[in-house]
């Protein structure tokens, strides 16, 4: 709390990709735009200045920057944006996560496979090159399906907040999206 505005959140983390963790750690998130709305001594997070001209001390505001995508945004997210487009977009992201990481699952799998090793370590030998298995994980798009594993909660976010989600589904749709988190598979 700054001056009676909260400015911080804690969370609390008892697992990590199905893992116990302990001891159970905590991150720690800053409201940056309530900390500048304080020390700008300004009401309204679009009231800060975001940057200000050295020469002609013109300032840009927040709201300058921000607020027409943050209510372009709203309305699409909350009125206008098709529900069951959304959903597929959900399916979509979902199904293309699934298959990153079962072929990641696959080369996992193949790294442990003795054939496999005996026949990169002859193909080597025989002076070829050697696209092993190692050089693959490495490489391996495992960014990208963080990234659908985000776009999937991001949808659970968007369709929850339309109403497009009965009591019964939610519970189905966030573990959905927690086994995806988890490589589940």
């Amino acid at each position: 709390m700054l001056d009676g505005l909260e400015v911080t959140q804690f969370t609390y983390f008892q697992q990590c990709g199905g893992v116990d963790l302990d001891p159970i750690s905590a991150e720690l998130t800053y409201g940056l735009e309530r900390l500048c709305a304080f020390l700008q001594d300004v009401d309204s997070i679009y009231d800060i200045v975001w940057a200000r001209d050295p020469e002609t001390g013109r300032e840009v505001k927040y709201g300058d920057v921000r607020l027409a995508d943050e209510q372009q945004f709203s309305v699409y997210n909350f009125e206008m944006g098709d529900v069951a487009k959304t959903w597929k977009h959900f399916e979509l992201c979902e199904a293309e996560c699934k298959t990153l990481l079962d072929q990641y699952s696959e080369l996992v799998r193949l790294g442990h496979d003795p054939k496999q090793i005996v026949d990169e370590v002859e193909t080597a030998l025989a002076g070829e090159e050697v696209y092993t298995i190692s050089k693959q994980k490495k490489r391996f798009p495992l960014l990208g399906a963080y990234d659908l594993c985000l776009k999937c909660s991001h949808y659970f976010n968007i369709l929850d907040a339309r109403g497009a989600i009965s009591v019964t589904e939610r519970v189905g749709i966030i573990a959905r999206v927690r086994a995806l988190s988890r490589g589940d598979r």
